[in-house]
Parts: C-alpha cells; sequence; structure tokens
C-alpha cells in the first residue's frame, strides 16, 4: 500500500512540474538599418552588401518564444516561419545578427545561463541577474501596452529597452530582465525587436539547460578575446 501511495505521489508531482501554467510571449524583428554600400563602383562589394540586406531583411519572418512562470523562463528562436528564412546562410545571419543559442533566467536563484557553440564546442555559459538599469521618464505604447524606457550606460550593444508595469515579471527576451514589468521591445545594435503576440496561462516546460561544458561567463568572454586576438594575428 505504502509503495503504491509513492508511486501516485510521483505521478502527480511529475504531472504537475509538466502542466505548470505560465506565459509564452512572441517577438520579431520589427525594424533593422540596412548596412550601407560604401564602395558603390566596387561590383563584388555591392553583390555582397545587397546579399547581406536581402538576408537580414528574411529574418522578419523569424519567430523568437520567451516563455515564463513565476521565478524562471527561457527565450529562443523556435521557427524560420518562411521559406526565404530557410536558404542557405540566412538562418546563420540570423543567428549572427540575434544571437544563436537559448537564453535562462532563474529569479529566485539570480542565475543567468546561455548556450552556446564555437569551434564545434558546446557551453553553457552562467552569470547572475545583474543589470544596472537606469530608468528614464519617457512612455510610449506598444501594442495596447503603456511602456517606460530604460536604458544600460555601459553597455554599448543595447541603445534601450522598453517595460510595462501592466504585465508584472522581471523577464525579457535575449536574457535582459531586472524591471518592474515584462520587456516588450529592444534596441540593439541595427535592430529592433518587439513582441507582437502573448498568451497567459498557458501549459510551459522550461528546462534548466545541460548543454556541454558549463563555464562562468567571466571565463567564457577571456577565452572569446583569446580566439579573436589569434584569428588577427594569423591575418
Amino acid at each position: 500500500m505504502i509503495r503504491i501511495l509513492k508511486f501516485w505521489s510521483i505521478l502527480l508531482l511529475s504531472f504537475s512540474a509538466f502542466s505548470q501554467k505560465g506565459t509564452i510571449c512572441h517577438y520579431k524583428i520589427v525594424d533593422f538599418k540596412e548596412f550601407e554600400i560604401k564602395k558603390p563602383d566596387d561590383e563584388t562589394h555591392r553583390y555582397a552588401v545587397n546579399t547581406l540586406n536581402q538576408a537580414v531583411e528574411a529574418t522578419l519572418k523569424f519567430d523568437f518564444v520567451l516563455q515564463f512562470n513565476d521565478s524562471v523562463s527561457s527565450f529562443q528562436l523556435v521557427n524560420q516561419m518562411d521559406n526565404d528564412a530557410n536558404k542557405p546562410g540566412v538562418a546563420a545571419i540570423g543567428h549572427a545578427v540575434i544571437g544563436k543559442g537559448e537564453f535562462y533566467q532563474n529569479s529566485k536563484k539570480g542565475i543567468w545561463l546561455k548556450t552556446s557553440e564555437t569551434t564545434g564546442k558546446k557551453y553553457t555559459v552562467q552569470d547572475s541577474i545583474d543589470f544596472d538599469w537606469v530608468v528614464t521618464k519617457e512612455t510610449k505604447t506598444i501594442n495596447g501596452f503603456t511602456c517606460f524606457k530604460a536604458e544600460l550606460p555601459e553597455n554599448k550593444q543595447i541603445k534601450e529597452v522598453w517595460f510595462t508595469p501592466q504585465i508584472p515579471t522581471s523577464f525579457g527576451p535575449l536574457g535582459f530582465g531586472g524591471l518592474p514589468g515584462l520587456i516588450v521591445e529592444v534596441k540593439r545594435g541595427t535592430f529592433v525587436l518587439s513582441l507582437v503576440e502573448i498568451s497567459t496561462n498557458q501549459p510551459v516546460n522550461i528546462k534548466k539547460p545541460d548543454f556541454g561544458t558549463l563555464i562562468s561567463a567571466e571565463k567564457y568572454s577571456k577565452m572569446m578575446d583569446k580566439m579573436r586576438g589569434t584569428i588577427f594575428k594569423r591575418n
């Protein structure tokens, strides 16, 4: 009898974990800055830049999904939505623009993770959730939500993000978070990533990534800097 009760307890716990309710958000690239043709008389250069712009334009069809519950979140590219986005090289360029891999956050434990693959080796990069946001007084409406502007002055890649307290969570796309509301839009480098669809009270199954070697963000950054330095020396 005790064994039967234990079996049902384990089964119920497993079912509860699988059927957790949360929120699912879909994001898309809604705007990007075209690469400039700096050598109009150079046919090879023109062709390369035009091809690059066509590839980046195809990423407008990419579908990025953020799912979260009370304590954990996951963000990644889940579907490329269009035949153009599946052409050789387009997906690679899209990943280069947005960043490849899964972003994971656990707000209760203060853990930030990102999966990455470099030179054929797999890594899970770990850091703490620690963003020095500066929230401004600027507001605007995005898809019906009143949003506030926030900036990371020391981060040269992120120009600005917009978050809404109307959705009370600290999570956002691309591994960003730590604000008093969902991050609805990110302006990063040459593109703008924006929330286009949100569904609440949905079944979510968010698992902590187990991808290759676990490495700290500091060690990973040093490793990448060393790798880039080696490449430059060769050239």
